[in-house]
This record gives structure tokens, C-alpha cells and sequence, in this order.
């Protein structure tokens, strides 16, 4: 990989020196005698190095060091001095230099110092290939549909995008595409390069909830990796971090988030150091949280702290015109997945697909066509294909829209009910399937909460 590498020094030795090494390694080198020089040339290119003496003829090199960190180059420094005390070193690695190298120069530590360089850069243009080919592949399968009002939510959410401070609060149900929109938000910001980091806060152990999120230091508790950990808010530091299913989190927790979005700091399990992040928080939940806030379930001083942009998402069955739409794309997925050529479905069970309420929404309809498209052996979706949980009960017991229609708690209370007798009781079984964890089913079970 060839560098374009920046030397400031007025010491002819050196500069020669260096640039007959790394132009010899294939790196293309400009050289400044002068620090005004030097600031001047980084208007009219951006160097992948920068080699700085400090001892210039017309300004410090220390000064030089803290105009171009004021540039917000992404450029690593190495400083260059021949005079170096520790003091000194110090200070240039406090103001923001990579590395320090004192005269006259060992060529061999340039050396190292430039394939170290190499390395860093090959793996950031890997990663950032990755996160390229991720952002496609999921701008390219997702589906917003015609509904006016996901197109409404579809307009929030890119306006939302552009204000990458903007905390952002996504409610509906299970299934109806929260973590998508997520990610829809996310690949549209100022900060689609960096990472999007995902926790599910109802799948973290209540005594594990606090380092996961923070990470951890050395001997923190017993078990504790003997280097320490960073927690997800690290990992997402300068890109995005989703909370989803934050109505799940306990006081202790939210305490703790809370701060972070007041103070924009955290510590570390068994850190008494205080650090600094840069992350946009996106939360979701599928409970209605000012219910939970009433019961004193939820903190609401964090309520109002999230729900500072909040995105609605639609049920599918209250956007049933989107229904074919979903069915049609789900088809082409799975075909490509299993290598199938399905060219559509009978008229009956599309017919039966537009008329069912979906409990589970998208991700029910999701996972009917994932296993009918499994089973197919011709080129369209039949009766003995398509498999709806509850859809064929007698006309008296289905869920009818008149005034005597039960409420969506109670639908899904009957629905999770029949799934879980006709998987003979196996709860496991029944929350992989609704793609919940046990703890959200069991609530179902009992009428707390929908799903």
C-alpha cells in the first residue's frame, strides 16, 4: 500500500535520509522546512503520515502539533527531536502524536513506525469495506411499503437521521420492523461509517447488566478477564448504539443510562476513571412505557430523556396494503437462500394472508414464508405450503372486528396459548419461535404485557 507521508524538519540529513528510506519502500514523501510551510501545504492535500521535528526555524513544534490536531486530520503524528527528554514526549503524546522518535534517527524504528502504519490502515479499509457491503445488502433487502403511515414514519426517521446528537425512541409492537428502522436511521446519519452496535436488553443477566453495558477493569469481580473488558457503549463509541427492548432494564440500569445521556460519560465496573463518549442512542421497546413509568417500573426522568424523537411503528394488520408487498419479497429472499426458483403464490392463500390479523407481524409473516418456501417442490406457494397458526378455527372463535373483538393483549394472550399447546408445552420451543425471550412469554401468558 503506498503512503503519502508528510516530513517537517529543516534538517537536510534527516529529511534526505528519510525520504530516500520510504521512497525506496514505495511511499510517496513531501517535504517542509518550516512549520507555517508545512500548515499551509495540509490545505491543499491530506497526507496519510506526518513525520514532525520539533525544532523548527520559525515556530514550535509543539504548536505546530496542536494547529494541525485542530485540522481534525485523521493522520497519525510521530514526532521527531533531537533533544528528547521524557517531559517532552509526554507532552507531544498528551496533545495527540502517535509515537515519538528521537535523533539521529534509526531508520529501522522509521521503518517499523511505516508498516505499522500500513497495517492499521489495510485493516480500517477492510473494515470499512465490510461496513460498506453491510449497508448495501440491508438498504438493498429493506422494504418501507405504501402505508401512509410507515411512510410518515419512514420520513421522520430520515429527517431524524441527518441530527446525529438526536436521541431517538422507537415503540410497536413485536415483529413490526423496529430494529430495522434502527438500522434504516443509522446508515442514513453522518455516522453510517461508524459502528452500529445492537444489545437486547431483556436477553442481558440482571447481574451482568451493568459491565456489559460499561465493560469492566481488571479483578473487577471474580470471573473477570484478566485484562478487562469494554462494554457495548465503548464499542459504539462515535457511531450508533441501540437499546432495544430498554423497557426491560431494571432501576439500577436505567440509573446508569440515564447519567450517560445527561453527562455523555460512564465508568467501568471497578474503574474509579471517568470516560467520554460520543454516541447516538436509538432505544426501542415493544411496552408502553408511560403504563411502566405509572407502576414505577421505569424511571421518569429517563422516559423523558428518550422520548425526545419518538417513531411509532404501525401493526401489519393496520397496513394490510403491504402485505403482498412483504410476501413478494420474502419469496425472492428465500428462493435465494435455498436456491429455488418460486415464482409466486396461489390466489387462496394470498387471500388467506391479506384476511389474518398477524399477531407476530412482518417477523410471523417472515418466518410462514421461510418454511413455505422450504417445503415447495413446484413454483408456487400452495395451501400445503402455508401454515397459519389459529387462522382456521371455527368462525364463532376467531378474533372478528366487531364490538365484542378482544383487545391485542388478549390476542396475543390466545395466540401465544395455541402455539404453546400445540408444541405440548415446550415455552423454549414457543419464544424461539415468537423470536422473545421466555421472560416476555410467560408475561404474554399472564396478560402483562403484548408481545
Amino acid at each position: 500500500m503506498e503512503l503519502l507521508i508528510h516530513v517537517i524538519d529543516d534538517d537536510d540529513l534527516t529529511c534526505n535520509a528519510i525520504e530516500r528510506l520510504l521512497t525506496d519502500q514505495g511511499h510517496r514523501v513531501v517535504v517542509s522546512r518550516k512549520g507555517e510551510e508545512a500548515l499551509e501545504r495540509l490545505h491543499q492535500f491530506t497526507p496519510d503520515l506526518i513525520l514532525l521535528d520539533l525544532s523548527l526555524p520559525d515556530v514550535n513544534g509543539l504548536e505546530v502539533l496542536k494547529k494541525i490536531q485542530a485540522l481534525n486530520l485523521r493522520a497519525p503524528i510521530v514526532m521527531i527531536s533531537g533533544y528528547g527528554t521524557i517531559e517532552i514526549a509526554v507532552e507531544a503524546l498528551k496533545l495527540g502524536a502517535r509515537d515519538f522518535l528521537t535523533k539521529p534517527l534509526n531508520l529501522l524504528k522509521v521503518t517499523i513506525v511505516v508498516e505499522n502504519l500500513v497495517s492499521h490502515l489495510r485493516l480500517e479499509k477492510e473494515v470499512q469495506q465490510i461496513r460498506n457491503d453491510q449497508q448495501s445488502h440491508f438498504l438493498s433487502r429493506h422494504i418501507v411499503g405504501k402505508n401512509p403511515v410507515i411512510q410518515k414514519c419512514y420520513s421522520l426517521a430520515r429527517s431524524a437521521a441527518g441530527n446525529d446528537q438526536l436521541t431517538i425512541l422507537i415503540t410497536g409492537e413485536s415483529g413490526t420492523g423496529k430494529e430495522f428502522l434502527a438500522r434504516y436511521i443509522h446508515y442514513h446519519s453522518p455516522r453510517r461509517n461508524k459502528p452500529l452496535v445492537t444489545v437486547n436488553c431483556s436477553a442481558l443477566p440482571r447481574d451482568l447488566v451493568e459491565s456489559e453495558l460499561f465493560g469492566y477493569e481488571k479483578g473487577a469481580f471474580t470471573g473477570a478477564s484478566a485484562s478487562g473488558k469494554p462494554g457495548r457503549f465503548e464499542l459504539a463509541d462515535e457511531g450508533t448504539l441501540l437499546l432495544d427492548e430498554i423497557g426491560d432494564l431494571h432501576l439500577e440500569a436505567q440509573a446508569k443510562i440515564l447519567r450517560f445521556l445527561q453527562e455523555k460519560e460512564f465508568q467501568r465496573v471497578g474503574s474509579p476513571h471517568t470516560r467520554k463518549l460520543n454516541v447516538r442512542i436509538i432505544a426501542a421497546t415493544n411496552r408502553n412505557l408511560e403504563d411502566i413509568v405509572h407502576k414505577s417500573l421505569f424511571r421518569e426522568d429517563l422516559y423523558y430523556r428518550l422520548n425526545v424523537m419518538r417513531i411509532q411503528l404501525p401493526p401489519l394488520r393496520d397496513r394490510k396494503e403491504d402485505t403482498h408487498l412483504f410476501v413478494t419479497h420474502f419469496i425472492q429472499v428465500f428462493s435465494t437462500e435455498f436456491g429455488k426458483k418460486i415464482l409466486g403464490i396461489s390466489p387462496d392463500v394470498e387471500k388467506r394472508l391479506i384476511r389474518y390479523d398477524w399477531p407476530g407481524n412482518i417477523r410471523e409473516l417472515r418466518n410462514i414464508i421461510e418454511r413455505a418456501v422450504h417445503l415447495a417442490r413446484g413454483p408456487y406457494l400452495t395451501e400445503e405450503h402455508v401454515f397459519i397458526q389459529n387462522s382456521e378455527k371455527p368462525e364463532g372463535q376467531r378474533f372478528a372486528a366487531d364490538k365484542n373483538q378482544l383487545n391485542l393483549r388478549e390476542m396475543q394472550k390466545e395466540y401465544a396459548k395455541a402455539l404453546l399447546e400445540s408444541l405440548h408445552g415446550n415455552k423454549s420451543q414457543a419464544a424461539e419461535i415468537l423470536q422473545i425471550s421466555r421472560a416476555r412469554l410467560r408475561r404474554i401468558l399472564v396478560g402483562e404485557e403484548t408481545g
